[in-house]
This record gives structure tokens, C-alpha cells and sequence, in this order.
């Protein structure tokens, strides 16, 4: 059975990053040559933004109170004990729409965040507010 992933090309790239938020993904893919699908996951894969983002992430800071956001990968036991499905905590990651209480919440509880560390996370929330 031969190999059939396309490597994407730098000109791809480049156009793609180009694009992302002018673009639907299906534009974007009918213009590449590719599928919906593959400019959907090579976007999800490398942090490009489909759409506008919100400017303060905060379940990104709240997660960063307990863990290197970069070593972060939620698991499957993380989405059945918040509640939060992945698609649902993927548009929240990627800054998407922002997280509700409730599941900042959720998250704070699966985390095992102490009571320091939460003080910590909402004290650096109300200096931001004077930025």
C-alpha cells in the first residue's frame, strides 16, 4: 500500500498562513488542491487561526498556574472529568471563544488548583483589567 500523505510545500504554507482569516477552509482547500479536512487539521496542528481570537486567553493562564502550557495535551480522562468535549475545548485552546465560569471551574477542579494558586491566577486577572 503506497504512501499517500501530500507533504505540504513551503508556497502552501505561506499561502495558507496568508489567508486563514480571510479564507473558509474549503476556499482555502479547493485553492490548494487539498481537502477541507487536511487544511483543517494541518491549521489545528501548527496554532493557525481560523477566525479572530479573544485577546486574553484565560483558561490558557489558569492552566499555566499548574502545568508548561507547552507540555499540555488534554486527555481523555481531562475531558470526561471537566465535561468539556474537545472540539468544545479546542475553540477555547486556540482562543477561539472564551472559557464559561463553569468550566473554568471544572478545570480548576481536575487540576487539583490549591487555594494559593487560585488566588494567584485571580489577582493576576484584576491587575490585567489596569493594562
Amino acid at each position: 500500500m503506497a504512501d499517500t500523505k501530500k507533504r505540504w510545500t513551503f508556497k502552501e504554507i505561506e499561502f495558507l498562513n496568508k489567508h486563514a482569516l480571510d479564507m473558509d477552509p474549503k476556499d482555502i482547500a479547493d485553492k490548494l488542491g487539498r481537502s477541507r479536512t487536511s487544511v483543517v487539521l494541518y491549521m489545528l496542528r501548527h496554532g493557525i487561526a481560523r477566525r479572530q481570537q479573544v485577546k486574553r486567553n484565560l483558561m490558557r493562564e489558569l492552566i499555566g498556574t499548574k502545568i508548561n502550557v507547552q507540555y499540555f495535551h488534554p486527555t481523555r480522562e481531562f475531558y470526561t472529568s471537566t465535561g468539556i468535549n474537545q472540539i468544545q475545548f479546542q475553540e477555547i485552546w486556540h482562543g477561539y471563544r472564551q472559557a464559561t465560569n463553569e468550566e473554568m471551574a471544572a478545570v480548576a477542579k481536575h487540576l487539583d488548583c490549591s487555594r494559593d494558586e487560585l488566588l494567584k491566577f485571580f489577582s493576576s486577572l484584576q491587575l490585567g483589567l489596569f493594562d
